[in-house]
């Protein structure tokens, strides 16, 4: 894995040495990205697991992104996005709360939501977004995009919580870990 830009990022293999409860990692809530060099957008997600699919060899990371988000748009303009955890509680809630949407319809922009939060944009070798502030950084390459409807649901558990979902039936994302950095001497 290489580097990520000029920062004091360093790569990290997942397989050997991510340690987190796979269970738990997303339920404390982290960060998505997605986009390019002309337009990005993050949001907060709970939602997640990371894996394996197909029996591939690399890790896998699935993600549930709502089609009314404007994220949700970008992940399906781009193939790759990147997850990231921060230690600043308030980076997830700002990020989870306000829109990056562009005002004008056909517009792009960078990530509004990241200038409010004074966080810096970078690109990792792949051109994907992320934030220099970020403690780890995850970089996906979509393998599936699964548009779920509510024919999929088997049982009452997706059927209520859809119900009066006003954002939509989550569009269910699984992507490759590509590249994986953490900030030296943060684990």
């Amino acid at each position: 894995m290489e580097k990520v830009q000029e920062t004091e990022f360093v790569p990290f293999d997942v397989w050997e040495d991510f340690n987190e409860s796979t269970f738990s990692y997303f339920h404390k809530g982290v960060v998505i990205c997605a986009g390019d060099r002309t337009e990005s957008n993050a949001m907060t997600i709970s939602w997640g697991c990371l894996g394996n699919y197909l029996g591939h060899r690399h890790p896998t990371l699935t993600v549930y992104v709502a089609p009314a988000r404007y994220t949700h748009e970008l992940m399906e303009r781009y193939n790759r996005f990147t997850i990231m955890e921060f230690d600043d509680p308030e980076v997830n809630r700002y990020m989870g709360s306000h829109s990056g949407r562009p005002a004008t319809e056909g517009s792009t922009c960078p990530d509004k939501k990241a200038a409010d939060l004074g966080l810096h944009l970078a690109y990792t070798p792949g051109g994907t977004p992320y934030y220099e502030e970020a403690r780890t950084v995850m970089e996906c390459e979509i393998m599936s995009a699964l548009h779920q409807s509510s024919d999929d649901f088997r049982n009452d558990t997706p059927r209520k919580l859809y119900a009066n979902f006003k954002a939509g039936i989550h569009t269910v994302y699984i992507a490759e870990i590509v590249g994986a950095w953490k900030k030296s001497g943060k684990g």
